[in-house]
């Protein structure tokens, strides 16, 4: 699975994952906690006005006849208070609790006797916020009255007047107070999406090098001849770059001086052979003069195949864009010369950037097996968007299956190889896997069901290759 672009297990996108989940974390308690400090401020504003209405209705109540209270009350009804003039026997016996009576009292200047069903104040319900669309607060009772909406609830408090006179006051809540306002979303989804672009950019900006580091190592396998890495960035940054481009200086190095060793080698051991071969033709024995020529001959084609080996480990050859089909095509004609044909099906859909003499050898050795220990061989070429697949098939007696995980290793011979007196010293896979890796790609060994051994050389295609 990728997002954008890029794999849901690369740094860049667990490490902008990690800090976009938490800026949204943190917007996400930022929007909880202004709700609530929002909602409770509202709360306890509605429980200062439900205070003053009842304290003016008191001031007006005391203010007014006894015996016109009954009409001064229902003037003084409103959509959120409901006044009726109650007996002494229908009062509440339970006192309240939390900041009426405080309220009340720093309003009308003196105490008053208040009573309510279940003991709860109205600074406590309203103060702390803690009521909810629907909820029936216990300091709430509707005992004649809820207000004509669904979403509303009411408490009653039973006050008595300065005179003695009780009366009961329900308070009719209002409704939860609004959510926030469009504009303060905007600005946090606004704000959000900064951060958010912030935060792709410091990621992108923290694995970007270590990508570039991991490009770079993987082509140093395949091309040692590769530009050093820039250094520049952070301080770790420097340093890794500094320490790989140290690592492929000493590898260049090393490499050179293997070249100039197998120059001296090759040299030093070609001129013992060449005069060995001319005192071989001194002897007069036939037979014994052709076994030294043929032990000398077996020699020198060790000694080659081992140098071409060690050369194909460093392969200065700039790649570049191969018609595979006429490369393939090549091949088999060469190969018809001898009397040997080699059937090619299948085809490449594009040209394949690489390097052309490696794959010219690493073909040409897997044809050569494959004529050498099969009667006859067949090249498949399979090609699709992400690799390229080129298949040499025999009809000979195959590999044992155990022996399939060695064969590509340097100078081991399988048995079967041993005996069948082929020759050959071993190197033959060992080149092609290494031309192999060096494209970055891999050397398949199975044997097929109809017999034989069927060698596939996978070469990946990228950007360039398609």
């Amino acid at each position: 699975m990728r997002i954008a672009g890029f794999p849901t297990n690369s740094l860049f996108v667990r490490i902008t994952l990690i800090l976009v989940l938490g800026i949204l974390a943190s917007q996400a308690l930022s929007l909880w906690l202004q709700t609530g400090e929002r909602t409770q401020a509202i709360t306890q504003a509605r429980g200062q006005h439900f205070a003053d209405q009842i304290a003016d209705a008191i001031h007006i109540l005391e203010a007014t006849p006894p015996q016109q209270r009954a009409t001064s009350a229902l003037a003084l009804r409103a959509d959120t208070l409901r006044i009726e003039e109650i007996r002494p026997d229908e009062v509440s016996a339970t006192m309240p609790r939390g900041q009426i009576q405080a309220l009340l009292a720093s309003r009308l200047g003196s105490t008053r006797e208040i009573r309510t069903a279940g003991g709860m104040g109205m600074g406590e319900g309203m103060g702390r916020g803690n009521m909810h669309r629907g909820e029936r607060d216990p300091g709430f009772s509707s005992p004649a009255y809820s207000g004509s909406q669904t979403d509303t609830a009411s408490r009653s408090f039973d006050i008595q007047l300065l005179d003695g006179q009780w009366f009961r006051m329900t308070t009719s809540m209002e409704a939860p107070p609004p959510t926030l306002p469009s504009a303060l979303i905007l600005r946090l989804v606004a704000t959000l999406l900064v951060v958010t672009g912030v935060v792709i950019l410091a990621a992108r900006q923290v694995s970007a090098p270590l990508k570039q580091l991991a490009v770079a190592a993987d082509t140093l396998g395949r091309d040692l001849e590769i530009p050093p890495l820039p250094e520049h960035g952070s301080i770790e940054t420097r340093q890794a770059a500094q320490a790989f481009n140290r690592m492929q200086t000493r590898l260049r190095h090393l490499l050179n001086e293997r070249s100039r060793a197998l120059a001296a080698v090759s040299h030093d051991l070609r001129t013992p052979l060449t005069k060995l071969r001319l005192r071989a033709e001194l002897v007069e024995d036939s037979h014994l003069r052709e076994q030294i020529c043929t032990d000398l001959d077996a020699m020198a084609v060790m000694l080659d195949t081992t140098l071409d080996y060690l050369r194909s480990l460093k392969d200065n050859e700039k790649p570049c864009l191969i018609d595979v089909n006429a490369m393939l095509q090549s091949i088999c004609a060469d190969s018809e010369v001898p009397g040997r044909p080699v059937a090619l099906e299948g085809h490449a859909n594009a040209p394949f950037r690489g390097r052309l003499s490696g794959l010219q050898r690493a073909i040409q050795n897997l044809v050569d097996n494959a004529m050498k220990y099969g009667r006859h061989a067949r090249i498949v070429v399979a090609d699709s968007d992400s690799e390229l697949a080129i298949s040499i098939k025999d009809d000979g007696p195959g590999i044992p299956p155990e022996e399939l995980s060695r064969v590509t290793e340097p100078y081991y011979r399988p048995d079967v190889a041993r005996t069948a007196g082929t020759g050959g010293v071993g190197l033959g896979l060992s080149i092609v896997t290494d031309i192999a890796a060096q494209h970055g790609g891999e050397l398949r060994l199975e044997n097929r069901l109809q017999g034989g051994l069927q060698a596939t050389l996978i070469l990946p295609r990228d950007e360039g290759n398609r």
